[in-house]
């Protein structure tokens, strides 16, 4: 009896469980980064760290060998970027903006 009544419990259990959620590929979409206008939009980045790393990957495959500079956050007409400021491996200045709007809150 008893090992009915664990058994009965234990899918009771197992169908009161909640759905996970289906996690959204990070995806970076928009422009080419050269503007606030054009800027390389970052979506489904569930936390602040995620959309920094999709910028990393981002900056890696656009610029291989490149060494950041320096980085800062900006506001205009209520969204947020990251400006990265970095060297080329060819030793050129570049300036990348990123459309950080959707993961800033996170």
């Amino acid at each position: 009896m008893k090992t009915l009544l664990l058994t009965i419990f234990a899918m009771l259990a197992a169908g009161c469980q909640m759905p996970q959620p289906v996690p959204q590929p990070l995806v970076c979409a928009g422009g080419d980064g050269s503007s606030c206008q054009q800027a390389v939009v970052i979506m489904n980045a569930t936390y602040r760290e995620t959309g920094l790393l999709a910028e990393k990957v981002w900056l890696d495959r656009k610029y291989p060998g490149s060494r950041e500079t320096r980085k800062s956050t900006l506001s205009s007409a209520g969204k947020h970027y990251d400006l990265v400021e970095l060297t080329t491996a060819d030793g050129q200045a570049a300036r990348v903006y990123f459309d950080t709007t959707e993961c800033f809150a996170k």
